[in-house]
């Protein structure tokens, strides 16, 4: 079995691993062909990662809100050019962070809940660097068990990852905060109530679209992720700012230095159990003019 372009290995219950490149065969799903996709690089493919790339962060405030989009994005192109009717989930792991999760139903957010918890399962296969795409049939299919039966309670058939590179190659490398990606794996699951949904043009369908995807989906991490640390650096510019001022308050008043002025606000915040900023702004609301206001920016 061969396929055109940068051709991977992928896992399925019957076979070894073969090889899943972006495949096209002569009767798709409900004998419909998939339409012609665009070349790699060609105008066409451009405009269609940019118009990924805008609906991933036009509008959205955090990551997770991004995955919503990416989400409903997959279901849509796949049922498009497929027929087949599939829920999607998308997953994402950033060092020292949290893991990321968003489904198009209660019933996949479950089970990628699940599936992290308990490492076991086709999107877990991906993400913890196995084969770039896992099938799961799950009738006579033995490797994860309590996945299974996971998928059977969720009224599913068939299940699907799909690896998202995030990050590796020369547009992601480029960006300005490349330590947003660092050891960065996400993925893209796939369900369907077909016990045997995923046949090889459904793959190579889903692996087109998850080229692109990864590519949109790292630009919208990256902007997350300098969205996030503007906000921590004003926030601790702020406090900075709020314990600087405290600080000169008590200077004048105690006719002290700088470090005898930290040590009584480090002292009253060990007493009181909260924060020296808590401290340094109850000082200050006591101001007769009030706090001043920190003016960052302008």
């Amino acid at each position: 079995m061969s396929g055109a372009g940068d051709e991977e290995a992928f896992e399925t219950k019957a076979s070894p691993p073969a090889v899943a490149g972006p495949l096209r065969s002569q009767q798709g799903l409900n004998h419909r062909q998939a339409p012609a996709r665009p070349a790699p690089g060609s105008p066409a493919e451009s405009g269609a990662q940019d118009g990924l790339l805008l609906d991933l962060v036009t509008g959205t405030n955090s990551l997770l809100e991004s995955l919503d989009l990416l989400a409903a994005a997959t279901v849509r192109t796949v049922i498009q050019a497929t027929g087949l009717r599939i829920e999607c989930g998308v997953v994402v792991h950033q060092p020292k962070r949290n893991p990321t999760a968003t489904g198009t139903s209660e019933d996949v957010a479950r089970l990628l809940e699940w599936e992290q918890e308990t490492k076991e399962g086709p999107l877990n296969e991906v993400l913890s660097g196995g084969h770039p795409v896992a099938v799961l049939q799950r009738n006579g299919d033995f490797r994860w068990p309590r996945y299974s039966t996971q998928l059977q309670l969720a009224g599913f058939g068939s299940a699907m990852g799909v690896r998202l590179r995030v990050g590796t190659d020369g547009a992601e490398s480029a960006a300005a905060d490349g330590a947003a990606f660092g050891e960065t794996a996400a993925g893209l699951a796939f369900f369907a109530q077909d016990a045997k949904a995923f046949p090889l043009q459904v793959i190579a369908e889903a692996r087109t679209f998850a080229g692109l995807a990864a590519k949109s989906l790292g630009m919208a991490i990256s902007l997350h992720s300098a969205r996030s640390m503007a906000t921590d650096l004003r926030s601790a510019l702020d406090s900075r700012t709020s314990i600087n001022v405290a600080c000169g308050v008590i200077m004048a008043q105690n006719r002290c230095s700088y470090h005898e002025a930290f040590s009584i606000l480090a002292k009253a915040s060990s007493h009181r159990n909260i924060k020296v900023r808590r401290v340094a702004e109850d000082i200050l609301e006591r101001l007769p003019e009030g706090p001043p206001r920190a003016h960052f920016g302008h």
